[in-house]
């Protein structure tokens, strides 16, 4: 029973600990332990049956609990400063007149910064069919993207070596999100879930009963999900803010659109045009030939049943003529 009591302490210190100015926002993030850890406290109160009970706590509670009335969470260590965390990102689009050679280059200079390339990709856009008459060959428009990261403290100079790889720089934009308020919430907040995780433990070592100790392994189960989960966070801030992130985009220079040449003159442009225009000529009338072509196939076969109906029946019925003659005679 007094294990019981004992943790229902350590829930309600753990809860207190947790609303400090420093890891109020993530607690907000997180709900679950504070409200949870008081709900279990509660219910593993009143399962005690009695206040004489939790009036008696073993000295391992009491102990706990005189540190945390001599001085809230002066047994923990005071959140120290941190240097200023920001994310810097980076994206670059350059002209270069080498795709290959310049994607080379880049990963060169993320090496020599002392970073690496996260991703690299390369496209080979196929052009469309040249145009009748072309005897050029197509030509293939070659394209690629880098990714690269390197130690914050040289982003700057990373940035001015990656300008010089271009002929031209088309585009540039860089940002810096500053995370410092988080990372130090966050720290705050690692900090006291480790201990009170340290108080489960030695609350578990004290148990004997079974259901006791079932109790306590279940709330350290649950401050080690948390305690991973913060880190996990903190992990990945410290790899965004340690290393920026360039993007850069390589492309080759555009091709210039091919000029008409002024040297072939008016009589050349004239019978251009000219040709041009009997061409066009010759294809409506190839268009009106095919559509009466096809309109007089259609009218054929009812005229054709006309002259087949005209010709039989016109026979058949006798003439005036050759009526009357043959009544008159004897």
């Amino acid at each position: 029973m007094a294990i019981l009591a004992a943790i229902a302490i350590a829930v309600l210190i753990a809860g207190c600990s947790s609303e400090s100015p420093a890891g109020s926002e993530d607690n907000k993030a997180a709900p679950g332990l504070e409200g949870a850890g008081a709900a279990r406290a509660d219910s593993d109160s009143f399962e005690l049956g009695g206040e004489s009970d939790i009036g008696e706590p073993s000295a391992g509670v009491a102990a706990i609990g005189d540190d945390t009335a001599a001085g809230g969470n002066g047994s923990l260590p005071l959140p120290q400063l941190v240097d200023r965390k920001i994310i810097r990102t980076a994206t670059l689009e350059l002209e270069v007149e080498d795709v290959g050679g310049a994607v080379q280059k880049v990963e060169s200079v993320a090496v020599a910064a002392g970073g690496f390339v996260s991703e690299s990709n390369v496209f080979i856009d196929e052009p469309s069919e040249p145009e009748l008459g072309d005897d050029a060959a197509p030509r293939r428009t070659q394209t690629a993207t880098v990714t690269i990261r390197v130690p914050a403290e040289v982003y700057a100079s990373v940035m001015g070596q990656l300008r010089g790889v271009a002929a031209e720089v088309r585009s540039e934009n860089s940002s810096a999100a500053e995370v410092t308020e988080e990372y130090t919430d966050l720290k705050a907040r690692l900090r006291n879930l480790e201990a009170t995780e340290a108080r489960y433990l030695e609350l578990l070592a004290k148990a004997e009963e079974i259901p006791d100790i079932l109790t306590v392994q279940d709330r350290i189960n649950s401050v080690r999900l948390e305690i991973e989960q913060t880190q996990g966070r903190i992990n990945l801030l410290d790899s965004l803010t340690d290393l920026a992130t360039i993007t850069v985009r390589l492309t080759p220079p555009a091709v210039p659109a091919e000029e008409p040449d002024s040297e072939q003159g008016w009589a050349a442009e004239a019978w251009d045009a000219a040709w041009d225009g009997s061409r066009d000529v010759l294809e409506a009338l190839g268009t009106v030939a095919i559509v009466g072509g096809v309109v007089l196939a259609w009218l054929a076969i009812p005229a054709l049943a006309i002259f087949i109906a005209w010709r039989v029946f016109g026979l058949r019925r006798p003439r005036g003529g050759e009526a009357g003659g043959t009544g008159a005679s004897p």
